[in-house]
């Protein structure tokens, strides 16, 4: 790019990547004015440099994510629809790390690896709380929130062993919906009644984990009451039920 005081030509990142990929993170935060010109480089197959008459064709293959919806994006001028379709010519769809409950340990034993050795200690690993831990949470903060655990569980760990204190998973905040109002009008004795199945049915769920939960992990508690991990996590929260606290191992 060009800049005061510069004193050489530089190499932008198509032109480096001129017969090979580039990767764009976050392509639905780029400014108006650059989607034009990145709109040329895949129209065209061409660039020209600031300040410069010539053009200069270029063959890179472009890879771009977001987390936003680009359509939706279009829709309300903030993304040209044109670049939409040109970048959308294959599609990868990536779910949240929440609905990726099978893939979440080995996420997190690929990040520890990392972690130890960016820390210098290695050998750590997860106990085996820890690891359910990892599996039960929901990860609103997705693969970013899983990574910063997992550091924060390498630096505090006292052991050969990160337990789950050292993750330091907090509970979050479910933004919850008042449930739709019936258009059909119903008695005071009838509001009653289904105020009291509510509640019977709370009440069995608490006395029910409560009494099983030193004996059964998550899973099995979930699988009984034949509901998801997910479903167990957000009630717990919702009734104000701790989770059973793991005693550390002394090392």
């Amino acid at each position: 790019g060009a800049f005061t005081g510069a004193s050489a030509a530089r190499t932008g990142l198509v032109e480096a990547a001129d017969g090979g990929t580039l990767f764009l993170d976050e392509i639905g935060e780029l400014p108006l004015d650059a989607q034009a010109r990145l709109l040329r480089v895949l129209q065209e197959g061409e660039i020209r440099k600031i300040g410069s008459v010539e053009t200069r064709h270029v063959n890179v293959r472009l890879i771009a994510a977001t987390h936003r919806d680009l359509r939706a994006l279009s829709k309300s001028g903030e993304f040209r629809l044109d670049l939409y379709y040109r970048l959308n010519v294959m599609q990868i769809a990536l779910p949240p790390l929440r609905e990726r409950e099978d893939d979440v340990l080995k996420i997190a034993d690929i990040l520890l690896e990392k972690a130890c050795k960016r820390h210098e200690r290695p050998g750590l690993r997860l106990s085996r709380a820890a690891r359910q831990d990892l599996r039960d949470y929901p990860w609103p903060g997705n693969v970013r929130e899983l990574e910063n655990a997992l550091e924060r569980g390498v630096i505090l760990a006292e052991g050969h062993l990160i337990h789950p204190d050292d993750l330091g998973l907090g509970p979050v905040t479910n933004q919850t919906h008042s449930p739709a109002v019936s258009p059909v009008a119903s008695t005071n004795d009838d509001a009653t009644t289904a105020d009291e199945d509510d509640l019977s049915l709370e009440d069995y769920f608490q006395h029910f984990v409560l009494e099983h939960q030193d004996q059964m992990s998550e899973t099995e508690l979930a699988q009984k009451l034949g509901i998801s991990r997910k479903n167990l996590w957000e009630r717990r929260q919702r009734l104000g039920i701790p989770r059973k606290k793991t005693a550390r191992r002394q090392n």
